[in-house]
């Protein structure tokens, strides 16, 4: 859109403020309203006809005022001038990407069904209310609904083992929309909850996407910038951003934390390097990854010509997701007694260090039955096993056309995980990696860039089916 035709700004500002309407009148039709209480002022939204009179009369009156470019005309070319080329394009790109994915869970819910064997827990027979009530997202949802609490026993699964910078901003997220309303059953507040979560989710990981866009312009150039979110955002195992799950909050801190501290602007880095030390137990390894980064800078340099200020600075930006980690644990040691509890619990959902039993294990299995009967006896460990195996080869084009800092980031991130559990979550654990995006994005040629989208984004609504469903692809 030209400057020559944009329109004045109080149309600009009505038209934001019927799409808002509009937006609204969805949500209080699809989940019956909301309460939102401030200091002083409680607003209450539970009738969707007001609403939509409301929107209907902010669209008659700008209309008549300036009929020459109508709303819906507006937003058609909006659309159109959206794409993974500019800034606004990629978080619109991202966006969408994550509501199709709902939708496509949603749709699979209705019609595979839910697979009941598996299933954990429910809060309401309304499918779409109850859509983001899947395996982990009740853990956060707890948290955030109730806080931590530790049972005394370090053999059964608590949820001390889930790190609370997530569960902390979904408990924020809830306030407006009645997760905390006086008179709401347990079950509504915890789907309120957790459809905070999910809102959270994938603004968090549009936030991300955009930082991944400017990352990706500063190492591989900006003409090769929009595939790589295109194919981050198409991988199958993405479908994890359209869930009530902390990988969104861990890719945006990480990309964020990396993207800042290439560039020296340490603060901020520390910030976000701190949010992803508080959000997931491998948190802590950025601060390995920052630290190779420090040493990649100071390779070919005289450290006595390297002011030692801005080394000192660097580290002290590079420890914050170790000190973060370390914060929390202090605070499950006033819980447990034992500084990493969190780190014993996990014991109880099948990791502990096994070294390359896993691995062995697997071997055996395809010497002694073949590839299609291990592929047909456990489907989903195969799924995780392909996730895996793709980061894995992506470790030397990282390394190459990236750096020994990126090809890091992947390794600490991938082989304790696999150590400790086998391919147990590999595939939602590899959608984080970003550098592996980086790379695919100049080494694949760029005609079959789209094909490779293409896969990937089939990929992930086969995904996004068993996800939904109660499949165990967790």
């Amino acid at each position: 859109m030209t400057a020559a035709t944009r329109p004045p700004a109080w149309v600009r500002v009505a038209d934001i403020a019927a799409v808002a309407a509009i937006v609204l009148t969805i949500f209080v039709a699809l989940f019956g309203g909301f309460d939102l209480r401030l200091p002083g002022l409680a607003i209450r939204l539970h009738s969707f006809g007001r609403l939509i009179f409301i929107a209907a009369a902010l669209v008659a009156i700008r209309h008549a005022a300036h009929p020459s470019l109508p709303l819906h005309r507006r937003i058609l070319e909006a659309i159109r001038e959206r794409n993974t080329k500019s800034e606004a394009g990629v978080v619109s790109y991202a966006l969408m990407s994550r509501a199709v994915i709902l939708f496509i869970g949603y749709f699979a819910v209705l019609t595979v069904g839910i697979n009941r064997p598996t299933q954990g827990f429910t809060l309401s027979p309304d499918q779409l209310f109850n859509l983001p009530a899947r395996f982990d997202a009740g853990w956060y949802g707890g948290i955030a609904l109730d806080g931590y609490y530790f049972a005394g026993a370090f053999e059964k699964q608590q949820n001390i083992a889930f790190f609370p910078a997530f569960p902390m901003l979904m408990r924020a997220a809830g306030y407006p929309i009645g997760a905390f309303a006086p008179g709401v059953g347990h079950d509504r507040r915890m789907a309120r909850l957790l459809w905070a979560g999910t809102i959270l989710s994938m603004f968090a990981f549009a936030w991300g996407a955009l930082y991944l866009w400017r990352l990706a312009r500063d190492t591989i150039g900006e003409s090769n910038a929009p595939a790589a979110v295109a194919l981050f955002t198409a991988y199958p195992f993405a479908v994890f951003y359209s869930a009530s799950y902390s990988e969104s909050l861990f890719f945006l801190g990480s990309v964020a934390a990396i993207y800042h501290f290439r560039r020296h602007e340490l603060i901020a880095a520390a910030i976000w390097g701190a949010v992803v030390g508080l959000t997931r137990p491998n948190g802590c390894f950025l601060s390995v990854v920052l630290a190779l980064m420090i040493a990649e800078s100071l390779w070919g340099k005289k450290i006595s010509t390297f002011p030692h200020s801005h080394i000192s600075r660097s580290l002290a930006a590079a420890s914050a997701p170790g000190v973060a980690m370390l914060a929390y644990s202090a605070y499950v040691k006033s819980l447990t007694g034992d500084w990493f509890g969190w780190a014993r619990l996990h014991e109880a959902w099948g990791r502990s260090y096994s070294g390359t039993a896993p691995m062995t294990r697997a071997y055996g299995w395809i010497v002694d039955e073949g590839l299609l009967h291990v592929f047909e006896g456990v489907p989903f460990d195969t799924l995780n096993t392909f996730g895996l195996l793709f980061v894995l080869v992506m470790v030397w084009p990282v390394a190459r056309r990236l750096g020994i800092a990126f090809a890091a980031f992947i390794l600490i991130n991938a082989i304790p995980p696999l150590l400790a559990g086998g391919v147990l979550s590999m595939g939602r654990l590899t959608s984080t990696l970003f550098p592996v995006f980086l790379a695919l994005a100049v080494t694949v040629r760029p005609r079959a860039i789209p094909p490779l989208i293409t896969a990937f984004a089939i990929g992930q609504g086969l995904a996004a089916v068993l996800f939904f469903t109660w499949r165990p692809l967790f």
